[in-house]
Order: C-alpha cells, then structure tokens, then sequence
C-alpha cells in the first residue's frame, strides 16, 4: 500500500469550470480542469511512454485512493496520485492509472489519457482506453476510484452517488448488465477471470482496494445501478 502526500504533491493553480462538460449526460473535470501536467506522459527525447490502446468495455471496477477522507483539495490529490502512478520513479504507468475518479463532493475527475477525438476514457468509436488499474486484466476493464478510505467508513453520499451514476452510464451506453456475474476475457493475452461485472479491485487481485466498507456495499450498489440504468 503506497501512501500518497497531497500537500507535497505537484502545485498548480487552476481554475474549476463554471459549467463542466458533459459525458452522456454525466458532468466532469477534465485533465486540464484539474491541472493534469501532459508532458508527465512522454519520455524526456518526446515519445509517449504509454501509447493509448483501446478494446470494447466487459466491467467496472471500483477503487479506492487510500487517501484522507474529509480532503481539503481533491484536485491537489488527483495531481499527486498522477505524479505517482505516471512518474518513473513511481510506479512509472506513463498516465493516470484509473479512468476516472471521484471525490467527497461528487465531482468527477477525467483520469486516464484518451486522446482528442472521442470522450473520456474512449475513442471516437467507443472503445476504453487501457489504463493501469487491475494488474493482468487491464484492456476492456473500466477503472473508476473514490477519492479517500473505506476501511472503516463509507463514501459520503454525495460520491456514492455519482458513484451509481456514472456506473449506470457507463453500464449503459457499453449495454452491460450491472447485476450479471462474467467470464472476463483479456483482450491482450486472453486471460481469464470470473467476476461480478461491477467488481472490487480485490475481485481481480490480493489487495484490500476498494476497503471493507465499501466492497461489502457492492451488491446494494449493484442494484442501485441497474434501477438506474432501466430508468
């Protein structure tokens, strides 16, 4: 577990959008909204360290930062957990290892990079763009992180629903079944694993992401999602 110091993250002075953009309907901070650094993601000569892939989403995956809860600056918080996972003396990702992250307020946050030309997280035909999220099963695996810890706590309500929502969009515009158990395939290697399709990082590998809290309150939020999504 890696701890990640906000305070002595990356500074940056930005200024948040009267009126984020939109994403089917769900409203978001894009990277510059949020004082993404873009040249964290190229190697000092100019090539991308992690050229963007894309595959057709399987499942939604939950995280959690492992950050402070009741976070004064999130936007600070993203650009450090960024710095971490893009840096390599970090874990030396190239970007972002999550697709998109979530704070207190329930505000949305554009994680990994996905181009010009299509909305996040996707390219101009849908696809997601691979990000860094569940070690082996990263291609086709949409990864979506709440800022803060749930070891013993939950989200706050406003996160847990924006939580549901974007869930629900995301579920609905790749028409997957929120409360279906799969056999995800990776695209790549053609590993497999059996999941719930709206899972917890410790579905996918031994960790305690997205904390005891927050994993035990999937399947309520799993139906959460669907009555959404048949709304």
């Amino acid at each position: 577990m890696i701890a990640i110091d906000a305070k002595a993250g990356p500074l940056r002075e930005v200024a948040l959008p009267a009126e984020p953009p939109q994403m089917w309907g769900q409203s978001y901070l894009s990277r510059a909204a949020w004082g993404a650094d873009e040249s964290k993601r190229f190697y000092t000569d100019g090539t991308e360290s992690s050229p963007p892939k894309y595959y057709p989403a399987q499942a939604l995956t939950v995280h959690h930062t492992v950050t402070p809860n009741n976070d004064p600056d999130p936007a600070a918080t993203v650009r450090a957990i960024y710095e971490q996972h893009a840096s390599p003396d970090g874990e030396d990702f190239g970007d972002i290892g999550y697709h998109f992250l979530i704070d207190e307020a329930g505000r949305v946050y554009e994680g990994r990079w996905s181009g010009e030309d299509g909305i996040p997280a996707h390219d101009k035909n849908g696809s997601v763009v691979t990000a860094f999220h569940t070690k082996g099963y990263n291609s086709g695996n949409v990864g979506i992180a709440l800022l803060g810890t749930f070891i013993e706590q939950q989200p706050t309500g406003a996160a847990r629903r924006t939580l549901a929502r974007l869930l629900a969009v995301l579920a609905k515009a790749h028409r997957l079944d929120p409360a279906a158990n799969i056999t995800f395939t990776n695209p790549v290697n053609s590993a497999k694993k059996n999941v719930p399709m709206i899972s917890g990082h410790r579905d996918w590998l031994a960790t305690e992401c997205p904390g005891g809290t927050l994993y035990n309150a999937l399947p309520s939020l799993r139906g959460d999602v669907a009555a959404l999504v048949t709304r």
